[in-house]
């Protein structure tokens, strides 16, 4: 299918999630099946100055593409200069970021403090749209309090958005309470651009209902894949009419190693430890036993030892298997 200019493979995505959508983390999810992935939100200022951070963030490995990179600023000429950057990167979509919610971003004037202002909203992907080559996308929410899209979005798609995605929550709603499904079927029904659908997909089953129910063309997933990127293999099985596959323990088990191995060659052993703190608890999320292993694991700091309690949690399951 056609995304925003780009052929993707399947109409389920993989959201940019700020401390986990690492190369890693892509790679497994457009392994399993994931049309399209994001990077995490990338500051255009520290994408400027060169930040390590931020220059590792930006990192895209071949084998995950098609990939978008997810930019946020504040100012017109620093987008405009970071999308020079991200010209030449090995991307095929530029995001604009015009949907996060956290304080600290919007204090900036960055994120969802563009939806209060669409003027400058328009500039701001303006800038980047004249800038770079890629097809730029935008990712919003509804609003601050309320549904301000044909409001916003009018001089977004003028100033050049080839799709818009949807968290379908208000700024003030932050990540609780429930997503408006209802809302991306009403962008959907005037949106000229494709439309991407965003809030409350926590299964496979969740996002083939959205994307029948709204008339989206994509379904992003967030939260619900972390650690579980075959939820986009179930996804495709049900849109294809097949019985989702099963998840075994060995399935579990190499994609936890394989994600530790690239963290390991991407960020060396002290960056891997870090994301294998996390995704460890996340591969072992609902399995026997879980609660004690992310106890003896919590306090370790070693990437060996790290791996050895794994190996001996996954040992211990295969053989009461």
């Amino acid at each position: 299918m056609q995304l925003a200019g780009i052929t993707i493979k399947s109409p389920f995505v993989a959201a940019p999630l700020a401390g986990v959508s690492s190369p890693p983390f892509r790679l497994l999810a457009a392994r399993a099946g994931a049309g399209l992935v994001y990077t995490e939100m990338v500051s255009a200022l520290a994408l400027l100055r060169r930040q390590p951070q931020t220059v590792r963030m930006a990192r895209v490995l071949p084998e995950e593409r098609p990939v978008a990179l997810q930019l946020f600023g504040q100012d017109p000429e620093d987008m405009a200069r970071a999308a020079r950057l991200v010209a030449a990167m090995p991307v095929d979509l530029v995001d604009v970021n015009m949907g996060c919610p956290a304080r600290k971003v919007r204090r900036q004037g960055a994120g969802s403090a563009l939806l209060d202002e669409p003027a400058r909203a328009a500039e701001m992907l303006a800038a980047v749209v004249e800038n770079c080559p890629q097809p730029v996308t935008v990712k919003l929410r509804l609003g601050y309090q309320r549904d301000t899209l044909e409001e916003v979005l009018p001089g977004l798609i003028a100033a050049g958005a080839k799709a818009v995605c949807l968290h379908a929550r208000t700024v003030v709603q932050g990540f609780g309470g429930q997503a408006d499904w209802s809302a991306i079927a009403r962008l959907k029904s005037w949106c000229p651009v494709p439309v991407i659908g965003n809030g409350d997909v926590r299964s496979a089953r969740d996002a083939l209902a959205m994307l029948e129910t709204t008339g989206c063309d994509a379904v992003m997933i967030g939260r619900a894949a972390m650690g579980d990127p075959w939820i986009f293999s179930r996804a495709n099985d049900l849109l294809a009419g097949r019985a989702p596959a099963g998840v075994s323990l060995a399935m579990r088990r190499a994609a936890l190693w394989e994600h530790a191995e690239l963290a390991r060659q991407l960020n060396g052993e002290g960056g891997a430890v870090h994301f294998l703190r996390q995704f460890m608890m996340w591969y072992a999320k609902g399995l026997p036993g879980a609660t004690e292993f992310r106890r003896s694991a919590g306090p370790v700091r070693e990437l060996g030892e790290l791996l050895r309690l794994a190996g001996e949690f996954f040992d211990r399951l295969e053989q009461a298997a």
